[in-house]
C-alpha cells in the first residue's frame, strides 16, 4: 500500500487535501482521460499494420495474441479513462486516489504487453521483426511520457516495464549482444525520464498559476461586485444629495427672499433715522447671510461633480457691464470709482458661473477697496484673452497670496475685517476657473493694490472688435415704475405679500397670483400688464417657464421676468436661453428696482 500511496501522491485515507495538491490531481486526471481517449483508434490501426507487415516473418498465432493483448489493455484503459471521467469533478480524495491506482495500472499493463513482444514474437523472429518491435516500444515509450509524465511518480516503472524488456532482449537474447543499440535505448530512457520530470513541474506550475489567476480573478470579481454597489450606493447618495440640494436651493431661499423684500418695502415706509440706521444694519446682515448661502451651497455642488459646464455663445462686454452696473452702487457709497474698459467680444463658455467668477472678483475688489478705483480690463494676448481686475486697496502679502484661494481663508490683515465673508469666494472662483479651463493668477503687494488676472484661451474667444469702450453704469430713476401695472405669480404667499408690499411703495399697481390654477382667468387681459413676474418653481406640473411661454403669444418677453430659487447652472441657462430675463433668488430690492426699471424702459 505504501507503494500506491507514493505512485498516487496521497494516502488512500486523506479525507482532504491541500487546496493545491487536489486541483493538480483532479487536472491531470482530465488531461490523461482525454489523451486516452484519442489512443484507442490509434491501437487499433498500428496493430492492423504489424499484422499485415510481420505476417510472414513470425509465428502469426503468438503475433495475434501479442497484438490482441495490446488492443486489450487500449480497450481497458478507454474503459476506465470513461468511468474516471463520469465522476471527475465531483469525485471525493478516496474517489481521485482510486482513480490514480486505476490509471496507473492500465498504463503498466499497456507497457508491459508492448515490451512481452519481444518474447512472444522476438524470439526466433527475423532482424526485420526485431526492428518493428524496437520501433513500437520506442513509440509506446514516447507515448506514455505525453501521457503519464504530468503524473510524475512511478513514471520510471513504466519505462522500465517496456524500454527495459527491449534492454533485456537485446543484451542478453540476441546474438551477437546488441550493445550498441541497448546503450541508445538507455540514453533514450534517461532522455524520456528527464523530460517527464520536466513536464510534471511545468504541468504543476501552470495549474498553480490558474488557480491563482482564477483565484484572483474571483477575488476581482468580488471586489468589482462591492466596488458596484459601493458605487451604485455613491450614486444613491448622490442623486439624494443632489435632490436635497435642488430642495435647500428653493426652499432656504424662499424665506431670505422674502425677507429682503420686507426689508425694502420697510426702507420705504419709515422715515425715523434711527430705524433707517437699524433697517440698513438688518440689510446688511441680510445681505452677508446671502452671500454665505450661496457660497456654501455652491461649495458642496462643486465638491460634490455635480456642477457642469453648460457652454454656450454670448457677448462677454454685455456680461461685464452688468457686473459693473450691479456694483457701482456700493462703489459710489465708499467714493471710489468704477471702471470698465473693455470691446464686444463674443466668447464660448458657461455665462453663468463665468459671471459668477467675475462678480466674486469686482466685488470683492470694491469691498476691499477704501479708496482709489476698480477697473475690469479685458484685453487680447498671444494665448488668448485676459480678463483683469485691479483695485487699488490694501494689497495682499507674498506668504498669504499662496493660501488665499483655500477654503474659509481669510487675509487677515486688518482693513479686510471690516467686512468678513465666509472666506468661500476665492475658493469657489478658484473651482470655476479650472472646470472652464481659464487659468487664474494674481499681483499683489501690501499697500500697492491687488491685480487678478483670468486668461481665457483662444479656443474660448469666438469674436471681437478692437475698440476700447469705457463703460459705466447709470443710476437708477426710482420713478420710472411708479404707475406701472404687475402680475406676479408665485405660490409662496409671504413672498407675494412681501413683493406687493415692495412693489406698492415703487408706486407700482399689483395683482397677485398665489394658485397657479387662477392664473388662466388673467391670461386674457395679460397684454395689459406693464410688467409680469414669474416664480419658476411653482408645482411638479407646470412651471414659471411653461407660464412665460403661454404669455409669449400676447405679451412681448422683455416684459416678462422669472425669478428662480433653483441655481442649478443648466437650468438657468435653460430659462436664459428661452429670451426671457431671470433673477436667481433671495433679489435684493435695488437690483430688483433696477432690472424692473430696465424693463419698463424696453417696453
Amino acid at each position: 500500500m505504501k507503494v500506491l500511496d507514493y505512485i498516487v501522491g496521497f494516502s488512500r485515507y486523506e479525507q482532504s487535501l491541500d487546496a493545491g495538491l487536489l486541483s493538480l490531481t483532479r487536472e491531470s486526471q482530465r488531461v490523461r482521460v482525454a489523451q486516452s481517449h484519442k489512443s484507442l483508434w490509434l491501437v487499433i490501426l498500428s496493430g492492423l499494420v504489424y499484422l499485415y507487415g510481420l505476417w510472414d516473418e513470425v509465428d502469426s498465432g503468438a503475433l495475434v495474441l501479442w497484438l490482441s493483448l495490446i488492443a486489450l489493455a487500449a480497450v481497458i484503459r478507454v474503459m476506465v479513462c470513461r468511468r474516471v471521467e463520469a465522476g471527475l469533478s465531483l469525485a471525493t480524495v478516496p474517489a481521485l486516489y482510486r482513480n490514480e491506482v486505476n490509471l496507473y495500472l492500465t498504463s503498466l499493463f499497456s507497457t508491459l504487453a508492448v515490451g512481452a513482444g519481444f518474447w512472444m514474437v522476438g524470439l526466433g523472429g527475423s532482424p526485420r521483426s526485431v526492428f518493428a518491435l524496437i520501433l513500437l516500444s520506442l513509440i509506446y515509450a514516447i507515448g506514455t511520457t505525453v501521457n503519464s509524465s504530468i503524473h510524475f511518480r512511478g513514471f520510471w516503472v513504466l519505462l522500465i516495464t517496456n524500454l527495459g524488456q527491449a534492454f533485456v532482449y537485446l543484451t542478453i537474447f540476441v546474438q551477437p549482444a546488441e550493445i550498441e543499440v541497448s546503450a541508445a535505448i538507455i540514453a533514450i530512457a534517461i532522455l524520456l525520464n528527464e523530460f517527464a520530470r520536466r513536464n510534471s513541474n511545468i504541468f504543476a506550475d501552470s495549474i498553480r498559476m490558474r488557480d491563482e489567476n482564477r483565484a484572483q480573478n474571483i477575488k476581482l470579481e468580488k471586489d468589482k461586485l462591492i466596488i458596484q454597489k459601493a458605487l451604485d450606493m455613491a450614486t444613491s447618495a448622490n442623486e439624494e444629495k443632489n435632490r436635497f440640494m435642488a430642495a435647500a436651493s428653493h426652499d432656504l431661499r424662499q424665506p431670505l427672499h422674502a425677507l429682503t423684500l420686507f426689508l425694502g418695502s420697510l426702507r420705504h415706509m419709515v422715515q425715523d433715522e434711527k430705524v433707517l440706521n437699524v433697517v440698513d444694519r438688518i440689510d446688511e446682515t441680510t445681505t452677508l447671510l446671502h452671500e454665505q448661502f450661496n457660497s456654501l451651497l455652491d461649495l458642496s455642488k462643486f465638491d460634490a461633480g455635480v456642477v457642469t459646464a453648460d457652454e454656450a455663445e454670448f457677448r462677454l462686454d454685455h456680461m461685464l457691464k452688468n457686473i459693473a452696473d450691479a456694483a457701482q452702487q456700493e462703489a459710489q457709497q465708499k467714493d471710489i470709482s468704477l471702471h470698465l474698459y473693455t470691446t464686444p467680444i463674443v466668447i464660448r463658455s458657461d455665462m453663468l458661473l463665468m459671471e459668477r467668477m467675475v462678480r466674486n472678483l469686482v466685488t470683492n475688489a470694491v469691498r476691499y477697496t477704501e479708496s482709489g478705483a476698480v477697473s475690469l480690463h479685458t484685453r487680447r494676448v498671444q494665448h488668448g484673452l485676459n480678463i483683469a481686475v485691479i483695485d487699488t486697496g490694501v494689497g495682499i502679502s507674498l506668504e498669504e497670496q499662496q493660501r488665499i484661494f483655500q477654503d474659509y481663508y481669510q487675509v487677515s490683515n486688518k482693513a479686510r475685517q471690516t467686512a468678513k465673508g465666509t472666506g468661500l469666494g476665492l475658493a469657489i472662483v478658484k473651482r470655476i476657473a479650472s472646470l472652464l479651463d481659464i487659468k487664474i493668477t494674481l499681483k499683489s503687494s501690501l499697500g500697492g493694490g491687488s491685480t487678478f488676472n483670468l486668461l481665457l484661451p483662444n479656443r474660448i474667444v469666438v469674436d471681437e472688435i478692437v475698440e476700447p469702450e469705457p463703460m459705466l453704469s447709470k443710476d437708477v430713476d426710482g420713478q420710472v415704475l411708479s404707475g406701472k401695472k404687475v402680475l406676479i405669480v408665485d405660490d409662496d404667499h409671504s413672498i407675494l405679500d412681501a413683493m406687493t408690499s415692495l412693489l406698492n411703495t415703487w408706486g407700482c399697481y399689483v395683482d397677485a397670483v398665489a394658485d397657479v390654477k387662477n392664473f388662466r382667468f388673467y391670461l386674457p387681459q395679460a397684454s395689459q400688464y406693464d410688467l409680469i413676474m414669474l416664480d419658476d418653481m411653482l408645482d411638479d406640473e407646470l412651471t414659471g417657464l411653461d407660464l412665460a411661454r403661454q404669455l409669449q403669444t400676447t405679451v412681448p418677453t422683455s416684459k416678462i421676468l422669472l425669478v428662480t430659487g433653483n441655481a442649478n447652472s443648466t437650468r438657468l441657462n435653460t430659462l436664459k436661453g428661452a429670451g426671457f430675463k431671470v433673477l436667481v433668488k433671495p433679489v435684493e430690492h435695488l437690483q430688483l428696482q433696477e432690472t424692473l426699471t430696465h424693463m419698463a424702459n424696453m417696453s
